[in-house]
């Protein structure tokens, strides 16, 4: 009898220690991630040289179920700037986030428009475009804890008007493949993911979006992106959109941001998390972005350039008026890294020029722990960028993981940064 209660509590120390040490463990990271000094952001040489200044444009907040601000797009409308983003209690599904929408004459006072939400329904991803005068927002809805949108939204307001319409699944006119895999025609559907809305003649608007083709008239997409694939589609009135071509095919990717170059080629990023190799929480060795460029402006054929030192998440694209050069706003890995996309590495957001071959890292803009998902307006020779991040100067240098589960806290950012001083540096880290 001894000798079995002598068991019993070794049995029971060790299922303690099984227990205790993973919570231990984590405990302790979590307060040495807590209490460790935050980075010096503004040290960077970019930021010096441009002379940026950053500011906080929506803070977190006290309410504990909309502290989390994040997913933020940028406009300049009717001579305003029109901010929007989304609000929740953390990064992961939250049935009771909202789209909030605010407008402002200098980007720093900010007063409130309207609220977007869908019952019962994550909602996040929220992109503007000004179509004939008409202020539309596409945004995607969320039905997975580890969010994985699968189809788009949107809704409008009239120019001159305050009125915004109820939100609508945008269905989009795309071929599909029959059973022996060729085209079989054309048919209307949801389940694609738009991103941001662009043209370059204020006529004809093109969209990049991901999703799957299928044969039958309803589309099945869940979040898992590694089948997915990316499509150009066009409209004239903003929410009747028809397939131009498929883009990229391989690998699953997202987030696809376009933009215009200066012989009317469209330039875009396009978000990998892997090329074929298992791999999600700790990174992945061909976790990417991939740069495809249209052979012309027919956009049906396209050539394709891989950039493995970050993946390019949450991504702007956006040009300088009287210059021929793309630069992007996008979450920076870190990188380059062997384990792309690590859960337990630190995140920045970045501004990058992007060329028909490559990304040429710039600069980092004061962020970390989650961060990204930008929105840039150009006004007056001034780039402004929005962004949300960890609280910055008052906090350590959170992982990612840490800051969508643990310190959840984020506020929306503002950065702005001199046109002709953003070239000049541009040139001289060679991404000229």
């Amino acid at each position: 009898m001894r000798k079995t209660k002598t068991y019993l509590k070794y049995i029971g120390l060790i299922l303690a220690i099984i227990v205790i040490s993973p919570v231990a463990i984590v405990g302790s990271m979590l307060i040495y991630w807590d209490m460790r000094p935050p980075p010096d952001f503004y040290a960077d040489p970019g930021l010096k040289y441009l002379e940026t200044d950053n500011w906080i444009a929506v803070p977190h907040g006290d309410d504990i179920n909309y502290q989390h601000k994040s997913n933020t797009d940028m406009i300049y409308y009717d001579g305003h700037f029109y901010l929007i983003n989304q609000e929740s209690k953390w990064h992961l599904q939250d049935h009771q986030g909202k789209l909030v929408i605010r407008r402002s004459t200098d980007a720093k006072n900010w007063e409130y428009v309207h609220t977007i939400q869908l019952p019962n329904t994550d909602v996040r991803d929220p992109k503007f475009a000004n179509v004939s005068g008409t202020l539309f927002v596409y945004f995607l809805p969320n039905y997975f804890f580890d969010p994985g949108p699968n189809t788009t939204y949107y809704c409008k307001k009239p120019y001159g008007s305050d009125t915004w319409t109820d939100p609508v699944e945008m269905k989009v006119n795309v071929s599909y493949y029959d059973e022996n895999g060729d085209i079989g025609g054309y048919h209307k559907v949801g389940g694609w993911n738009f991103w941001r809305p662009k043209t370059n003649n204020n006529i004809t608007w093109y969209v990049m979006a991901t999703g799957r083709k299928n044969t039958t008239t309803t589309t099945e997409h869940d979040y898992d992106v590694s089948g997915t694939i990316s499509v150009l589609f066009s409209s004239t009135d903003g929410e009747n959109w028809t397939e131009v071509s498929e883009v990229y095919t391989r690998f699953g990717n997202a987030e696809v941001c376009l933009e215009f170059l200066a012989d009317g080629r469209i330039i875009s990023t396009h978000r990998v998390g892997s090329m074929g190799i298992e791999g999600y929480a700790f990174g992945n060795p061909h976790g990417g972005t991939i740069v495809a460029t249209s052979w012309d402006t027919t956009y049906t054929n396209w050539s394709f350039a891989p950039d493995f030192q970050t993946r390019l998440d949450g991504a702007t694209l956006f040009t300088l008026n009287n210059s021929r050069r793309v630069f992007a706003a996008g979450r920076n890995h870190l990188g380059p890294r062997s384990d792309m996309g690590n859960h337990l590495a630190e995140k920045r957001t970045a501004i990058y020029e992007v060329k028909e071959d490559r990304l040429v890292h710039l600069f980092d803009l004061p962020s970390h722990g989650d961060t990204a998902y930008t929105g840039v307006s150009i006004v007056n020779g001034s780039i402004y960028v929005c962004y949300y991040t960890c609280p910055v100067g008052s906090v350590s240098d959170y992982p990612w993981i840490v800051g969508i589960a643990f310190f959840t806290k984020t506020d929306i950012r503002m950065s702005q940064l001199n046109a002709t001083r953003l070239l000049e540096y541009a040139d001289s880290v060679g991404g000229g």
